[in-house]
Formats: structure tokens, sequence, C-alpha cells
């Protein structure tokens, strides 16, 4: 029987651990080299990451995390809550793990503290985040990077204005490019 698993980085469970890591090397190789060749964290703590894993006998078949960070747009500071390290195995793909981790996730930045919902995803996937409830935002302009030197992000910003002050926030972020920080998720 498939099981949802919640943890804190902090109880992840060493196997459980090996497992996620080893499938995002397959999936973001490019995450994976030079200095971080033999890196062994899967996101850095500063965003808080929670960790759902649906797994079952021991083996992981879909992952989601949710994350935190605060975000400075126009002078004001947003609490945003997102997800990122989102796959599902590929031997259990077209099976609903991927929709049901999605779902839990989202549920999870809904029911947060955030001003708003926000993480970037390739083009390819948007409509799969739109049927979660997220909302395309393809006319946000995204910098990353250094703050003095940003480069625009190509993803695009999927969002959900949860709190008041980020509902009144969406006319900003259409009209001004937002800064992320070092990188997308």
């Amino acid at each position: 029987m498939v099981e949802l698993q919640i943890c804190r980085e902090d109880e992840l469970p060493d196997g459980l651990r090996c497992q996620i890591l080893s499938i995002m090397r397959c999936i973001w190789p490019e995450d994976f080299v030079g200095e971080k060749r033999l890196r062994n964290w899967i996101t850095e703590k500063e965003y808080e990451p929670l960790h759902l894993s649906l797994v079952e006998q021991g083996i992981l078949i879909s992952h989601a995390e949710v994350v935190r960070h605060i975000v400075e747009h126009l002078g004001k500071t947003y609490k945003i809550c997102g997800l990122t390290e989102v796959f599902t195995c590929p031997t259990f793909r077209g099976e609903g793990h991927g929709k049901r981790i999605v779902d839990t996730a989202t549920k999870y930045v809904r029911d947060s503290d955030a001003d708003i919902g926000m993480f970037h995803c390739d083009e390819q996937v948007v409509g799969f985040y739109e049927n979660a409830g997220w909302t395309a935002m393809r006319n946000v302009m995204t910098l990353v990077g250094d703050r003095k030197n940003p480069k625009v992000s190509k993803e695009v910003m999927m969002a959900m204005f949860l709190s008041d002050k980020g509902k009144n926030a969406r006319p900003d972020l259409e009209s001004e490019p937002v800064y992320f920080g070092k990188r997308t998720w």
C-alpha cells in the first residue's frame, strides 16, 4: 500500500534521502556538477524544506517539497511558499502519484501563512500545475543570480495569491521584474 510520508529536513530517513538524491541526479544532472558533483543535500536549509513522499515497501514513488522564501519587490516584503524537487519515479508514472503529491503539497502552501504561493517550472509541465490550482504568470519577468547582475529566468512562474497583501501584489508582479534570489524553485 502506498503511504504518504511527511517530514522536515532533519527528520528525513537516510534511505529516503539517498533515493531522492539518486533520482534527482538522473532528472537534473546539471545540479550535480563541478563543486556540487558529490552534493549530499536536497534543498538548502534556508528554504525550510518539508518533504512529502509517496513510499511503498520502502521504495520512493513520488516526491515534492514545500519550501519558504522571502521576496522583496518594489519596497514590500512577501512571504513566499512554493514547490520544488517534484518528481515521480519513471516506473510509477501515469498512475496518478504525481497528481496526489502535488495536490497534497499545494494544500500545505494554501494552508501556510504565505502571502503568495510561487515557484517556477518548464513550459511543458505548466498544465499539470494549473490542474492543481496554480496560475501560470507568463508575463512576469523573474530575475535570478547575482542581485547586481541578475539573469532573466526562462522558466514560467506559477503563482497562487493567498493573503490580501499577496492578492494586492499581483499587478506589481506583472508590471515590474521580480528578483527571486540566487536561483528559482
